[in-house]
């Protein structure tokens, strides 16, 4: 085992398992982790099961990082051996997996070791029948291991509860949310003309935005059809959508363009890197889904300043408050109808709802906050342990 924090001048010392480190909400979760609990009080490594991703010089920068390059829907006993070569050399005080597969392959590599293991779940299970083949397996299987990790940590009150009904062990519940760098998600005059210049827009337009890759889940049909209702009663509006797969070569998106008449209102931008100046550009920022858990897109914009429309999904009522409005999944008329209520407030009014909006971040749900909540419970396993 490794140093102890409660040792004078030791560091706890945590190994992460994630899926991937392809951009995602776990995976910025996990970077922001690394970033804020650094040397000398923590030393992180980081095993992501499958092959590099886009996130992945950002972790390395931070933490001894490793790349299986396996299939994580497949492991293979070789697979869950390498892993635990990994774990014995690294000496971990903990173990902490992130998401379904991770969870399971790091309880299984880690059996006999005597590491006291965290499973990360950050998903919802709002309809489990509308989950792939294999993620509902993997569910299930979870559900059968979930007496084994010391804790089971969910980003969301309302998926903890999803998964205590599917089967998860209840004793072992803990819900901590994400958190928000509010230094780095902030209210920004210059990014704001900046990237209405690049879109070719006026300074005054009304800008509504979603930032999420384009999955059934986020539902941008239903967007869309909002957006189609909202410009035949507000003409000078124009939206933007950013994410993978939010971009021109989609032919999805496209075709819902032509047949709603939104070609002109709409900017497609597909994958960027830096959403908070986008945040800061809005006026309105917005979700479309029909199931999430804690959405990241939420926190991050009403960081900068800006107030949401977002549908009623995971903990979305309790992270806008009163300074934002929620209305139900699926239904493009009160979806459209969210953005009418705020676009009938007058600039100055908008904007002092969009600083309630970053207050409440501030407050409630900021990175060092949150941060804060991960380190207790990792000293406290040691402590234990």
């Amino acid at each position: 085992m490794g140093a102890r924090p409660t040792e004078r001048g030791a560091s706890a010392r945590v190994l992460h398992v994630i899926t991937g480190l392809n951009t995602g909400g776990a995976e910025t979760a996990l970077c922001r982790l690394l970033e804020t609990l650094r040397s000398p009080d923590f030393e992180h490594v980081v095993v992501a099961l499958g092959p590099p991703g886009s996130l992945s010089a950002r972790v390395g920068a931070v933490a001894e990082l490793h790349h299986l390059r396996m299939t994580p829907s497949r492991p293979r006993p070789g697979d869950l051996w390498r892993l635990r070569r990994i774990v014995r050399a690294s000496a971990p005080d903990v173990v902490h997996g992130w998401m379904y597969h991770a969870n399971i392959i790091a309880t299984l590599a880690t059996t006999g070791l005597g590491i006291p293991v965290l499973w990360g779940i950050r998903h919802s299970l709002h309809d489990p029948e509308k989950e792939k083949r294999l993620t509902r397996q993997v569910i299930r299987a979870g559900a059968l291991f979930s007496r084994r990790p010391r804790q089971i940590l969910y980003n969301s009150v309302v998926s903890a509860r999803q998964h205590e009904s599917a089967g998860y062990d209840a004793a072992r519940t803990r819900a901590i949310p994400n958190g928000f760098d509010t230094g780095l998600f902030r209210p920004d005059d210059a990014a704001r003309r900046r990237i209405r210049v690049e879109l070719g827009l006026p300074a005054d337009a009304l800008l509504v935005g979603l930032v999420a890759r384009v999955h059934p889940m986020k539902d941008h049909a239903n967007f869309l059809r909002a957006a189609g209702l909202f410009v035949a009663a507000c003409p000078q509006a124009h939206f933007v959508l950013v994410g993978d797969g939010a971009d021109a070569d989609n032919p999805i998106l496209r075709d819902l363009l032509d047949e709603l008449g939104l070609q002109g209102h709409v900017r497609l931008c597909g994958r960027r890197t830096d959403i908070s100046a986008i945040d800061a550009a809005l006026d309105i920022a917005s979700i479309s889904s029909w199931s999430e858990a804690f959405p990241n897109a939420i926190g991050e914009a009403m960081a900068c300043g800006v107030p949401c429309v977002a549908t009623e999904v995971g903990d979305v009522k309790q992270i806008i408050g009163d300074t934002g409005v929620v209305v139900p999944a699926r239904d493009a008329r009160a979806l459209a109808a969210g953005w009418a209520q705020l676009a009938a407030l007058d600039g100055p009014a908008r904007r002092a709802l969009g600083l309630r909006a970053r207050q409440r971040i501030i407050e409630h749900y900021s990175l060092q906050a949150v941060s804060l909540q991960y380190a207790d419970l990792y000293t406290s396993l040691i402590q234990r342990n």
